[in-house]
């Protein structure tokens, strides 16, 4: 008898651990606002930063830290407003699907740019424009604001 129930539960607990494993992986993909720091990761990763930084002698290096620095308060800064306006829509409510479709079009613009500077940075280009192409964008953050929603967008200053 005892050897039946023991192949019984040696049944049992891989198909429970199996269902387990299968709801986690259901509710992460039912997240629609989960995995936004992977999709930045794709433009500005730590293969890219450092690609950026092995370029140039040591005045270079200070100046492309400085570049690298921005790239990351940039994509820092994507990561949070998308997931905000995510949750604006998806769990809070607050905003329609269409400004919110028009709220990830202009933070996807915002990535667009992003990704257009590192390759630029990675290809040794002119580190002048690439900084005040920075400089650019950290000074005019997109509100992505629609006609219709009144709220500010974090980050965005009164």
């Amino acid at each position: 008898m005892r050897p039946l129930i023991g192949c019984a539960l040696a049944l049992l607990i891989p198909t429970q651990a199996g269902c387990a494993g299968a709801h986690r992986a259901d509710s992460s993909q039912a997240d629609p606002c989960a995995d936004f720091q992977v999709q930045v990761e794709k433009y500005w990763s730590a293969s890219i930063k450092a690609n950026a930084l092995q370029h140039s002698g040591e005045i270079e290096l200070e100046k492309r830290s400085g570049v690298v620095n921005k790239m990351d308060r940039i994509s820092e800064d994507w990561v949070m407003m998308r997931t905000s306006v995510c949750k604006d829509h998806f769990v809070r409510a607050l905003i329609s699907k269409d400004d919110y479709a028009a709220r990830v079009r202009c933070f996807d613009d915002r990535l667009e740019r992003q990704r257009t500077l590192a390759a630029a940075i990675a290809d040794e280009g002119e580190l002048a424009a690439v900084e005040g192409a920075l400089d650019q964008l950290l000074a005019a953050p997109p509100s992505c604001q629609t006609d219709s929603d009144p709220t500010p967008a974090p980050g965005d200053q009164p």
